[in-house]
């Protein structure tokens, strides 16, 4: 069986990790910037072009970025405090089960390879695949059509799922995570906590 996991808000807790950020850049309008400058533009969220941003807007001076990137680093050896908790157990033992564990995750490619390089849960996937444009788009899920190994899809983007599984078809099946997007298309499928995986057959 392939497990293709999401990353943002399905393992890690985004929202912990956003309210973070926030305050590295010690900006009270953040998450304004991030909604006007990346969400309403399309544009995946990439810390270093938020930095631009805040230069050319004269709103930080030399010191600020250098704490900023200080921040940001040390943030970024934290990642595992992110995790939802028992993430790295429920992996494991899928894992131990005979499950192919994939990542498949949608944003900057660059930022996420920053954020997953320091997640210690990486040695538990057989292939972590970055998607900048779409999921629904991807190479790899165009790969499994005709697959006859049974898929799961994990993920919190209810949405986004039911793209996914247009592509790889019905066989596919879904465990819906509970958070901000599992309610973002009407659907039928039952809602869980991560924790409920461990138990999965």
């Amino acid at each position: 069986m392939k497990i293709i996991f999401d990353l943002d808000y399905t393992l890690l807790d985004t929202v912990r990790f956003k309210d973070a950020l926030a305050d590295i850049f010690v900006q009270e309008n953040f998450y304004a910037d991030y909604k006007k400058y990346f969400k309403d533009q399309g544009i995946n969220f990439d810390p270093r072009e938020y930095l631009n941003i805040l230069k050319d807007e004269g709103k930080i001076d030399s010191y600020a970025e250098k704490e900023i990137k200080s921040g940001l680093k040390e943030l970024l050896g934290m990642m595992d405090n992110y995790l939802f908790r028992g993430v790295a157990k429920i992996l494991k033992k899928l894992k131990d089960g005979g499950a192919e564990l994939i990542l498949l995750t949608f944003g900057n490619k660059e930022w996420h390879e920053d954020k997953i390089r320091t997640l210690s849960i990486g040695r538990y996937f057989t292939q972590i695949v970055f998607e900048e444009e779409d999921k629904a788009g991807s190479e790899y899920l165009r790969s499994l059509k005709n697959t006859e190994e049974e898929v799961l899809i994990v993920n919190d983007n209810a949405k986004e799922t039911e793209k996914m599984i247009k592509i790889i078809g019905e066989k596919a099946k879904v465990f819906l995570v509970d958070g901000p997007y599992v309610k973002n298309i009407k659907h039928n499928w039952p809602i869980h906590k991560l924790v409920e995986l461990i138990n999965y057959k």
